[in-house]
């Protein structure tokens, strides 16, 4: 007999005349064979639902509703027909049946495929409870389930659909026997055992969500699993363990609260039995074959999590508490000798890194990411390190399914923050992809202070995930037990599907936000019952005695000996001595690289300029039979040209040279954003297309010059604040590495504002974590509007640690010295060289600091922004401040009157403007590096042009600071005091600087073209000419500028 599937395409090729014409129908009929055609057999996937609807007709056509008989048997006949349903309809109906069907052998005629418009059935009832029975399990710890009777968002309680008579049953019907296939039951069953079945199944203590998933191996994979009687163990040993994990983390609370009761600590009190459960996971997944697990948690439950899962010492842990970590004394004269103060953080801030070894022998490597009071910020963070660690053990799927990431959630911070949708939404990005994660929600039923009703508008914290089609795992935190079956079952399932799951852990927060917070005054009903409610150990531990489990000895004898091991620990926490450089807790250490306070060397980054060429080439070339678009076959044209020349390399060219040495020094180089494969403006071309069939095709990968590393550029999600997090995260784990994000538009990254400043900027302040992470960010001022103009370079300046009134070391190797020391640089660079340098500097030195670039716009196309490739040879390096180009006004200092100091493309105009009106007075200088700032350069140029007004003290002269930005904007706070701070201390001048820019503003830029335009003539004229001022009575000479002081 033909397969329905077969029959549909037999019916669909009969339509058709001999003559290949497609015979004419009524519209009707049309309508409906379309539908057939397109949803049931030409779109593939639901054919599979079809059959499975059929193969129940033929075995019995009692069980589906009369109107699919109808349908079968006119297909049989070779008629046409139009199915009861389609679509996502005809899917969901095919899933119900399958599943249902898999515990159902029989039913009687009162038994229908959901969907259709029968009389209800056994299907339909045990379908209830696969998709709904979560809405009645038992996940309150404190029986309350207010999120379950939320009438005015539309959830009620107590689904209908559960009990019997919505399905047509009576009472009647409660003894009647039912063939069945249900896991824990005799084939034949009373329907009241099949309800009990159903009802211990899927309302008990965990509630699984699962049905919304829409792949029927991953619902059957789940079904028979928690459906299995041995879901939840029951023998000795195993609860036995899963009592003495919980006690460990019970144990630690309880002790804590003794010795430092009114001390913040963010205790998981409430929610122990998640802490175990992680365990349980980690172990579970061990034996699947993971090697390393990297957390990304709040800081909730932080210092458990530290001390029981990661294993941090309990000695060090309470030396935290006492203080005795660190050494006071030591640690001021240290930062008066080393001129750098390391800030530290609380304690359920910090990570750290550990190897932990199971009773199988199993060892892994758990990682603890730092993370600031940020809740999910961390999120991305932890999944970018995973990612790098899999890369570096080989980059396969393979490799992914040794490192596991985890993460914590809170309730509130879960179904509220957006970037948690972000961290979803990567999961399975090419690039981004992590083999699944495990979501942990620690569900305390409260934000804070606000109540769940308030911080969602869904009925669980954890719903965002049903939009991924994650299964989500509800369970009750007073049942260690059902707790670690749910997390053994997200380890397993991770470790066979790679994809995301959650853990909902109903529980509680013993006590308010912390320790001496008083939640009696938002909260006073909840803490009522929470005050009376025992904690979860006393809970699980009556259950093992009712059950004959074990003894009140036995339980007691577990709960002496943990005690008496914190106190030891806590004893010898007096004699606890810190690590010589207070950095032992940090989450990785890099062999060979060194802190702030060490000294540093670095390496040349100038290359051989016939090896240049030889890459310069293979950016040029394609594979034979690869169809290029014209318009990239122009520029390639172009780019072999300039590179055989060597005195025309362009943006673009010199950032893959870049790239490409690195690659060839055995250097990974990864950037990522949203356009970065072409480029926003079109200019990067790293990975081309094939215009024939669309295939890529990447430059970098295919040098063939010897061993390499790999390039990967990778267009991301639209998301800043995540993507940029990965990046960070990718970076910490190997120093050898150059990573880069890069904006779209730089005026998009205030959207990662979160991440920069807890991150990026004071990570290795805090953490000494460091980080070389490149932030590309395009900015410049070419009439494009309010958010198309700048990369908001002021706040990054405000970020930078240096101090305006350090006296500068007017030295050789000053600049390496203040860069190891700064947190962070921060560049607007002027030429392609220059920026080649900048590139290869990141790897180039013994440490690492990340570094901001406000990269151009236009100049990747600007004939005059091109550099030498002699720029970039052997003798050459990187140069913070770029001194006067133009040979014959820096050869002729004397004739200069005029200093003008800018960076970025601004410079590129301003001597545009000079050249068409022929001054010769005017010497233009651009600082490329403008954080940390470039004292000792500035000094040099303010002295080789003595005939510089430097002003009176009250008054500006001539030294002037010019910047398209507004004045409260750009560069100018920041650079101002650093000018004055230079002429002070290395000329002994007092110096005022004058400001030519654009008039304060709260826009960056006006949307008007021909106002962009006068602004910016008005600049070019004011910095090259400027006006008669002798009487210092005019400070701004145009409505469109600001004060010049």
């Amino acid at each position: 007999m033909l397969s329905i599937a077969a029959a549909i395409r037999a019916r669909s090729a009969a339509a058709v005349s001999s003559a290949g014409r497609r015979l004419v129908l009524p519209a009707a009929s049309v309508a409906g064979r379309r539908t057939i055609y397109e949803d049931a057999v030409a779109s593939g996937p639901n054919a599979i639902y079809l059959e499975n609807l059929y193969t129940q007709w033929l075995a019995d056509p009692t069980r589906l509703d009369p109107k699919w008989g109808e349908y079968f048997a006119a297909v049989q006949e070779g008629k046409a027909a139009t199915p009861p349903l389609s679509g996502a309809a005809l899917r969901n109906a095919g899933i119900e049946s399958r599943l249902a069907a898999a515990m159902t052998a029989g039913g009687g005629s009162t038994s229908a495929v959901p969907g259709s418009s029968g009389a209800g059935g056994l299907q339909n009832l045990i379908r209830a409870y696969q998709v709904r029975g979560h809405e009645m399990a038992n996940l309150d710890p404190l029986n309350l389930h207010n999120w379950r009777s939320w009438s005015e968002k539309g959830i009620q309680a107590n689904p209908p659909e559960l009990e019997p008579k919505y399905h047509g049953f009576t009472d009647a019907d409660m003894e009647k026997s039912f063939e069945v296939s249900l896991a824990g039951l005799s084939k034949n069953a009373t329907l009241r055992d099949i309800l009990e079945t159903l009802k211990g199944t899927y309302c008990n203590t965990i509630g699984v969500e699962y049905m919304h998933i829409g792949d029927l191996k991953k619902l059957d994979w789940i079904r028979t699993r928690v459906e299995s009687p041995d879901f939840m163990p029951k023998d000795k040993a195993k609860l036995m363990k899963i009592y003495g994990e919980l006690m460990k983390v019970d144990t630690f609370e309880q002790f804590l609260n003794t010795q430092y009761k009114t001390t913040k600590r963010f205790g998981v009190d409430g929610g122990e039995a998640a802490v175990a459960g992680v365990n349980a996971a980690i172990e579970k997944a061990a034996s699947m074959g993971i090697d390393e697990v990297v957390i990304g948690m709040p800081h909730r439950g932080r210092l458990n999590v530290l001390t029981n899962v990661v294993g941090k010492p309990l000695v060090q842990m309470f030396a935290e508490f006492k203080g005795t970590h660190y050494d006071f004394e030591d640690i001021v004269e240290k930062s008066q000798s080393d001129d750098w103060l390391f800030a530290g953080d609380v304690k359920y801030h910090l990570g750290t890194s550990n190897m932990r070894e199971f009773s199988s022998g199993k060892s892994i490597l758990a990682t603890l990411e730092a993370n600031p009071s940020h809740l999910e910020t961390v999120n991305t963070v932890t999944l970018g390190r995973a990612r790098a660690k899999q890369y570096y053990l080989g980059n396969t799927a393979e490799t992914r399914s040794r490192v596991m990431p985890i993460l914590f959630h809170g309730d509130a911070s879960f179904a509220g923050q957006g970037v948690c949708y972000e961290t979803l939404q990567l999961a399975h990005v090419q690039e981004f992809d992590v083999g699944g994660t495990i979501h942990v929600i620690i569900n305390n039923q409260v934000g804070f202070t606000t109540d769940p009703v308030d911080d969602r508008s869904t009925m669980y914290a954890s719903d965002l995930g049903k939009g991924f089609n994650l299964p989500i795992l509800h369970v009750n935190g007073d049942d260690p037990v059902a707790v670690t079956s749910a997390f053994e079952l997200a380890a397993e399932w991770r470790q066979t599907w790679a994809t995301d799951v959650i853990v909902d852990v109903v529980c509680y927060r013993r006590f308010g936000h912390n320790e001496t917070d008083a939640p009696e005054y938002t909260q006073p009903v909840l803490y009522k019952q929470i005050n009376k409610h025992p904690r979860t150990e006393a809970v699980f531990g009556q259950k093992l005695l009712a059950a004959g489990i074990a003894t009140q000895a036995e339980l007691d004898g577990v709960k002496q000996n943990l005690w008496a091991t914190h106190e030891e620990a806590f004893k010898a926490a007096d004699e606890f001595k810190p690590d010589d450089d207070m950095g032992n807790w940090v989450a990785t250490k890099w062999e060979g690289f060194v802190r702030p306070t060490d000294k540093a060397t670095s390496h040349p980054t100038g290359v051989d300029l016939d090896l240049l060429r030889k890459i310069g080439a293979r950016l040029c070339e394609t594979p034979e039979g690869f169809k290029v678009h014209n318009g990239l076959k122009r520029q390639l044209k172009k780019k072999m040209e300039d590179i055989e020349g060597g005195e025309t390399i362009d943006w673009a060219t010199a950032e893959a040279m870049a790239f490409g040495t690195l690659l060839l020094e055995g250097s990974h180089v990864r950037i990522t954003g949203q356009d970065v494969q072409r480029g926003t403006f079109a200019h990067r071309h790293c990975v081309i297309k094939d215009q024939n069939n669309g295939e890529d095709y990447c430059f970098l990968n295919n040098l063939n010059l010897g061993p390499q590393e790999l390039f990967t550029a990778r267009n991301s999600i639209l998301a800043e604040y995540g993507v940029l997090g990965f990046e960070l995260g990718f970076s910490y784990e190997n120093p050898r590495a150059l990573v880069i994000w890069e904006a779209q538009f730089g005026d998009f990254v205030n959207t990662a504002q979160v991440m920069i400043d807890q991150f990026v900027s004071a990570g290795e302040h805090k953490w000494l974590q460091q980080s070389g992470l490149v932030m590309l960010l395009p900015h410049g001022y070419m009439g494009q509007g309010a958010e198309h103009s700048s990369c908001r370079l002021e706040r990054f300046l405000q970020l930078s640690d240096d101090d305006e009134d350090d006296i500068p070391v007017f030295q050789n190797d000053f600049g390496r010295s203040q860069v190891q020391k700064a947190n962070w640089q921060v560049m607007n660079i002027s030429t392609p060289a220059n920026y080649f340098h900048a590139l290869r500097r990141q790897n180039h030195r013994d440490f690492r600091k990340p570094m901001v670039v406000a990269s151009p716009k236009n100049l990747f196309r600007l004939r005059q922004c091109v550099s030498p490739l002699a720029d970039m040879g052997p003798d050459s390096r990187f140069k913070r401040l770029i001194a006067e180009r133009d040979p014959e006004i820096a050869n002729n200092p004397e004739k200069v009157d005029r200093l003008v100091f800018c960076s970025g493309k601004l410079y590129y105009e301003l001597v545009a403007e000079r050249e068409r009106l022929g001054l010769k007075n005017v010497a233009i200088v651009t600082v490329e590096q403008i954080a940390p700032f470039p004292f000792d350069r500035v000094k040099a140029m303010m002295e080789m042009y003595p005939n510089v007004d430097i002003g009176d003290g009250v008054h500006p002269g001539n030294v002037i600071w010019c910047q398209e930005e507004p004045k409260n904007m750009g560069a100018w706070s920041y650079v101002r005091p650093r000018f004055v701070t230079t002429a002070r201390e290395g000329l002994e001048k007092d110096m005022v600087m004058r400001y030519i820019g654009r008039r304060a503003a709260a826009s960056p830029a006006t949307g008007y073209p021909k106002l962009h335009a006068a602004e910016q003539d008005a600049i070019v004229q004011e910095a090259l000419i400027g006006h008669d001022d002798r009487e210092w009575t005019v400070q701004r000479p145009s409505s469109l500028l600001g004060h010049q002081t």
